[in-house]
């Protein structure tokens, strides 16, 4: 009788076997604000300040489009949901890289998680959007869209209907 938990606490596997959409999007956002989703690339560069507030930018932005989503985690794409995975898998990789060791892979898994942020806000970006422009009454909801401020230039030059 083996009583397997869905809360793992490997940090190699991410899979989360046969839940519904809706619940996988809200612990995936869930996740997000729980967790600090900032690099660390200020330790080992000379221009640390840089590259911190470099890391930080789109950590704000993709928290400012969860922020959104939160309110109909439904909405959200394949795309999405597969990116704020990835996120998390190369952020749980970069944790457990830090506490062994501070050597240039670092810098490398620093480099990918960042690129994993610009991945997930691109992807989710549209169902934000969308989910802005629908008609809603919740006041909350339309705080967290006022809250986005631009979107990334990516997608903000030519909208598709």
């Amino acid at each position: 009788m083996g009583a397997s938990s869905p809360v793992s606490s490997s940090a190699e596997s991410v899979s989360v076997p046969r839940f519904s959409q809706p619940f996988l999007v809200a612990a995936l956002l869930f996740a997000a604000f729980s967790a600090p989703l900032t690099g660390h690339a200020e330790e080992s560069e000379p221009n640390g300040e840089n590259s911190e507030v470099r890391s930080k930018v789109p950590n704000m932005q993709l928290q400012k489009e969860l922020a959104v989503l939160q309110f109909k985690p439904e909405a959200a794409s394949e795309a999405c949901i597969g990116s704020l995975k990835e996120l998390h898998k190369t952020q749980a990789q970069l944790e457990e890289e830090q506490t062994r060791t501070h050597d240039q892979d670092l810098a490398i898994a620093q480099d990918v998680l960042e690129s994993d942020f610009e991945n997930s806000i691109e992807l989710c970006s549209p169902d934000v959007r969308k989910l802005c422009e629908t008609q809603n009454p919740d006041v909350r909801l339309a705080r967290a869209c006022e809250q986005l401020g631009s979107l990334p230039d990516g997608d903000s030059a030519g909208q598709e209907d």
